[in-house]
């Protein structure tokens, strides 16, 4: 058979041209996002003074407010329950949101990073008084010893109270901060004066060795806090129905 080189080159650039030039083909549709549905969000107030008994009126008072970082035309909307406690925010498409709630001589709330798919989704708010009862105390190091010591003093009451203990590496804390370690102490009934007991233990596995300083923050705490939530960011519980603090600091045992 003859093969002419000139034809066979013609032919091969062809198809390299064409091959070359060749386009893809169309990409399928993309398909539709799913379905935003509408429902609401509803549920009941409750507030309770610092001793933890439920208190009955001014529930029209808290303020809530309903964000979302996902929803579009919602951005802290505030509203109030009616005189029974009962909130609703109708006509609400599928999202993430968060809902904060406050009133004034209470502990604020939060709830936060909740997810909203449809219908009725029920967040019932509870909200505990700041104590007006204050506290003084000393913290107590004896070289050698098994543990710190913390002695509070306090107005003697005819009802339980509480106070919780926050331990920092630094002097400054302010109840919704990051902190090592805390304690929640009640105190009995006329009852002037409690100890709190910190085991060496504890402190050692929380990074406090032996002889360096220790910053204790003690403050009234509304008994059973319905106030207190959880940062997502540290992990810590934020108490935000607490008095104004009181501070010592102690060598680590």
């Amino acid at each position: 058979m003859c093969r002419n080189p000139g034809i066979l080159a013609a032919v091969a650039s062809i198809v390299l041209l064409t091959s070359s030039c060749a386009k893809e083909g169309p990409t399928g549709p993309i398909g539709p996002s799913g379905p935003a549905y509408i429902g609401y969000i509803s549920g009941h107030v409750s507030l309770y003074d610092q001793y933890g008994n439920k208190v009955l009126n001014n529930l029209d008072s808290v303020a809530i407010a309903l964000g979302s970082n996902s929803v579009t035309g919602i951005d802290d909307t505030v509203s109030r329950p009616n005189s029974s406690g009962y909130y609703i925010y109708s006509n609400l498409y599928t999202g993430q949101y968060y809902i904060t709630a406050a009133d004034t001589g209470y502990g604020a709330t939060n709830t936060d990073n909740f997810e909203f798919v449809s219908g009725n989704l029920n967040k019932d708010i509870k909200l505990s008084a700041i104590p007006t009862f204050s506290l003084s105390f000393g913290s107590y190091y004896t070289s050698g010893s098994p543990n710190d010591s913390l002695v509070i003093n306090c107005t003697p009451d005819e009802q339980i109270r509480s106070c919780v203990i926050f331990l920092n590496h630094a002097p400054s804390l302010v109840a919704g901060e990051s902190y090592v370690l805390s304690y929640a102490k009640n105190i009995p009934a006329n009852s002037a004066q409690i100890t709190a007991i910190i085991d060496s233990q504890e402190l050692h596995a929380a990074g406090f060795a032996s002889g360096s300083m220790i910053y204790y923050t003690v403050f009234s705490h509304a008994l059973n806090d319905q106030s207190s939530y959880e940062d997502l960011t540290t992990g810590n519980t934020v108490y935000t129905a607490v008095s104004y603090p009181t501070i010592d600091s102690a060598l680590a045992p």
